[in-house]
């Protein structure tokens, strides 16, 4: 699958590098921007993409350092990353966030949850009309309100940090040290570091319609952990389940791409709604209103 080059005017080559990579992009078509896991690529949202609606736009974020078409260092500051993503953003998508736009998904997998929650608070912040047309759809990461409680680790040594991923993530088979080299390596570490040091704040609850995907293979999240989302939530929050692992996007994809699909293409949610093996049960909210 070729990606489509960023279409932006001409910059200046000390211009920082666009972070957006299209996928595909029909005009007038609802846009999806996908958000990897820790030390994801942009090759980490092809299947995924593959499997969704043609019908739909896609872009994935290429972060500094990621790939070798993405130069840079990496960072390790999810609120700065998801700043430069939400400027790209609104300069090259404002219309899909226009009261008559498209409408514009962020979805977000285990880091890329963090970072895609960041970018909407900062589109949101940008202007605060943007929220009726903007979607939030996150899985594997705990409520961006909880502090994280495990040792750091993207402070551990190479063999250590390899044998704790398997363990806490299920990450790729006993090859996994084969396929993480020195440029992953050091992408993987920042990511890690930004999840680990990243912090709430004091920043205002997200206004658009969110929807959270608990992966119930996945131990990394605890179901308290996914229930915590409404604290960073003032607009409707959809609680969905999946039986898939840590890493849905390649572990699931048929089925992520089926839930997902309807997600986009459903109206802003009325109340909470926790959906399992095609069965519905409405929860009232646990906010006070």
């Amino acid at each position: 699958m070729n990606l489509i080059p960023t279409s932006r005017r001409a910059q200046p080559e000390a211009a920082a590098p666009a972070l957006l990579r299209w996928v595909r992009r029909p005009a007038g078509a609802p846009v999806l921007i996908c958000f990897p896991h820790a030390g994801g690529s942009v090759l980490s949202c092809l299947g995924l993409a593959a499997a969704l609606p043609a019908h739909l736009a896609i872009a994935t974020v290429a972060l500094p350092g990621h790939a070798p078409d993405v130069p840079g260092a990496p960072v390790a500051d999810a609120r700065h990353l998801a700043a430069r993503v939400a400027e790209e953003i609104a300069a090259e998508l404002g219309t899909d966030l226009a009261p008559q736009g498209a409408g514009l998904t962020l979805l977000g997998n285990s880091f890329g949850a963090l970072l895609a929650f960041e970018t909407a608070l900062a589109l949101e912040r940008g202007d605060a009309a943007r929220a009726p047309r903007l979607r939030l759809v996150v899985s594997g990461f705990r409520s961006p309100s909880r502090p994280p409680f495990e040792a750091p680790l993207h402070r551990l040594p190479r063999a250590v940090l390899l044998a704790e991923l398997r363990e806490c993530f299920g990450a790729i088979g006993p090859d996994l040290g084969d396929l993480i080299g020195a440029r992953e390596e050091t992408a993987l570490r920042a990511d890690l570091e930004a999840c680990e040091t990243y912090r709430l704040g004091d920043a205002a609850p997200l206004r658009c319609a969110a929807s959270v995907i608990r992966l119930t293979a996945d131990p990394s999240v605890s179901v308290a952990e996914c229930e915590a989302w409404r604290e960073v939530c003032a607009g409707p929050v959809g609680f969905h389940a999946l039986d898939a692992g840590h890493f849905p996007w390649s572990g699931a994809t048929a089925a992520f791409a089926r839930l997902v699909s309807e997600l986009v293409a459903s109206a802003r949610p009325a109340a909470e709604v926790y959906t399992l093996a095609g069965r519905s049960a409405l929860f009232l909210p646990a906010r006070e209103s």
